[in-house]
């Protein structure tokens, strides 16, 4: 059909303005790591940085150091790997482009002997780099500014992994960013990796903050060990590209920050890395990375992994005029990012790293905002990669989010929920692709009203159920909340230009062939859903007919999650408690046979189709497209 071709086109276009992300090091731009799937945490590991030197290490989440040096590669921009990304086995592992014209290095274990074809065009040069895991050879090719590069695999999948270094052809002269510098080196920080910098950041934030103009807290050369920052008034917090701000594996160095400032479901969860509390005129810039340093579930919390225990890499309550932009935020210990009541929120241009198998590692979660602009985000997550929340009574509105771009997150790509206590409205998302483990969703059960919503222009490579909608009443409240909560409510909800090119088998809940559950409360109907141009493909593989004709649960107070119901009636869409619902041009198919149909109406009125393409069998119970509330 031509209009599905067309649909193609508009998701190809919209999907490659995703470009240019900020956050790199001299050589090194734009890095993108395909080492990534369902319990694979590798490519949260690889770390990019300045200034090889011996000592340091080879892989981002093990200490493997070098020993010794060769002089060519004294001082270079390098990526560390993880030992483990030696099994990647696809055609490319990592792409970046080139900052500066520069010698372009691959060190590579000796024991590959027959090295792998993509490194053809390179050529070895004298030396060895020595390491506690042994030998490696130093690959070396001419690359130039804007170079489009593309790395494989490591050969073998027995030798220790290769990692990778750069060094521009000119020294150039380092250009600090213009304002007033204020330099965390002369408050007597120091870059080594392992010494506790707290009170000398801090103490150049304060300074900064105290001049009433502001200023930059400027963190470069080194990686920077601290525990917990809070930023002040008319700050920037500038790390360098190719410098590391890295958080303390050690508890103490976190104290709890309690804020009062604005009652909410998440008022005792007290533990952060940087934190703001009614503050203005903050921004989190430079090119570098902010990493929490939480390699794997349980680490470094030594068993804290109570969810109010584990500091997250951002915390922001109630603050204005706020930009994070242009930096990497890595290997949160629980929410890399979290905004509560904030006005004037730019989240722009940055890379986030965050699935390593730690729990709740969310890549941002923004909760009661206004006037929110998220821009141009390259995202892997352990938990949903965006989540529009309502934690308190604020209501969030007039929030855009888009050119959003995933190659893995272990939920949903962009949430609303699960937490809705005040309300969302005037929402757009678009021009976001990515592999899921679940999809999309918009959810309103603790009493928000969700509105005006808009996403389009969605491409999903993998999920279980590309989308699900659940307004309920569960009324969950907290300390200040309403006491009951009240019935939620959700209107002019618009899915547009939706596509998953796959369907993912699920080993949990319900297991495959759940299908889309989009339902009202019994008491409180979905008002005016429109759901367009879209290609949904489902697993199907249901085959029993009791699943068409089976009483459905409500669980109308229960946590909101795309098995809500079980498996659905239909292998695709399930429409429940609906009031005026249109779909048109929409297309449902299953990757496997089933026997349900492909679209299931139950409890919705007002319903217009046009254009309406549903895979049916012979065997299909009872029709392709049924509503059952109409007489047989």
């Amino acid at each position: 059909m031509r209009k599905y071709n067309l649909m193609t086109l508009a998701f190809v276009l919209a999907i490659s303005v995703i470009q240019n992300i900020k956050a790199d090091t001299r050589v090194f731009r734009d890095i993108d790591i395909f080492d990534v799937y369902s319990f694979n945490y590798n490519a949260s590991s690889w770390v990019e940085q300045a200034n090889l030197q011996k000592n340091v290490s080879i892989y981002g989440n093990e200490m493997i150091p070098v020993t010794e040096l060769p002089a060519i590669l004294e001082g270079a921009d390098f990526i560390q790997t993880t030992a483990s990304s030696k099994n990647f086995s696809g055609k490319a592992i990592v792409n970046f482009t080139i900052g500066e014209d520069a010698k372009l290095y691959v060190i590579h274990s000796v024991l590959v002997k027959t090295k792998p074809k993509w490194l053809s065009s390179f050529h070895a040069v004298e030396g060895l780099v020595k390491t506690t895991v042994g030998d490696f050879q130093i690959l070396v090719k001419t690359v130039k500014k804007g170079d489009k590069i593309s790395l494989g695999d490591n050969g073998s999948k027995t030798a220790p992994m290769y990692f990778v270094a750069a060094k521009p052809d000119l020294n150039a002269k380092k250009v600090l960013p213009k304002g007033k510098i204020f330099d965390v080196k002369t408050f007597g920080a120091v870059g080594d990796n392992k010494t506790i910098n707290t009170k000398a950041i801090q103490a150049a934030i304060d300074k900064c903050s105290a001049t009433k103009v502001g200023g930059m807290v400027y963190i470069a050369d080194g990686i920077y060990i601290s525990g917990t920052l809070e930023l002040k008034d008319n700050v920037t917090l500038y790390v360098e590209k190719g410098s590391i701000l890295r958080g303390s594996l050690n508890h103490e160095d976190y104290p709890q920050k309690i804020s009062t400032a604005v009652p909410s479901f998440r008022t005792d969860e007290n533990f952060q890395f940087l934190f703001a509390d009614c503050k203005q005129n903050i921004r989190i810039t430079g090119g570098g990375i902010i990493d929490g340093n939480s390699l794997y579930e349980g680490f470094p919390w030594k068993g804290k992994n109570n969810e109010n225990e584990r500091p997250r890499l951002i915390r922001m309550l109630k603050c204005s005029n706020v930009s994070v932009d242009s930096v990497t935020l890595m290997r949160s210990a629980n929410w890399t990012q979290y905004y509560e009541a904030c006005n004037q929120l730019t989240l722009l241009d940055l890379n986030i790293r965050c699935y390593t198998g730690t729990n709740n590692q969310d890549g941002m979660d923004i909760s009661g905002c206004k006037n929110v602009l998220v821009r141009n985000i390259r995202a892997l997550a352990g938990d949903d990669v965006i989540c529009i929340k309502s934690l308190s009574m604020e209501v969030g509105e007039n929030i855009l989010v888009e050119n959003v771009k995933s190659r893995y997150a272990n939920c949903h790509l962009v949430k609303i929920g699960t937490e809705t206590h005040g309300g969302v409205k005037n929402l757009t998302v678009r021009n976001v692709e990515g592999t899921c483990r679940y999809g999309i969703a918009i959810e309103s059960v603790d009493g928000a009203a969700v509105e005006n919503i808009l996403y389009e222009n969605i491409l999903l490579h993998s999920c279980s159920t590309p989308l699900f909608i659940k307004l309920g009443n569960r009324g969950r409240t907290f300390v200040g909340g309403p006491k009951p909560a009240p019935q939620s409510t959700m209107k002019n909800i618009t899915i547009r230009n939706v596509r998953n090119t796959d369907i993912g088998y699920v080993e949990a809940r319900n297991g495959p062939g759940v299908g889309s559950a989009i339902g009202g409360s019994p008491n409180q109907k979905i008002e005016n859903l429109t759901i367009e141009d879209c290609d949904f493909l489902y697993f199907g593989s249901v085959m029993d007919k009791e699943f068409v004709y089976r009483d459905i649960p409500e669980n109308d107070d229960k946590y909101p999650e795309f098995n809500i119901y079980g498996t659905c009636p239909a292998y695709g869409l399930y429409f429940r408690h609906i009031n005026s619902l249109t779909l048109k041009n929409v297309k449902v198919h299953t990757k496997n046979s089933d026997i349900r149909p492909g679209i299931v109406f139950d409890d919705a009125n007002q319903i217009d189709m046009k254009d309406i393409n549903v895979q049916s069998f012979t065997f299909t119970e009872p029709s392709s497209i049924w509503n059952k509330n109409e007489k047989k």
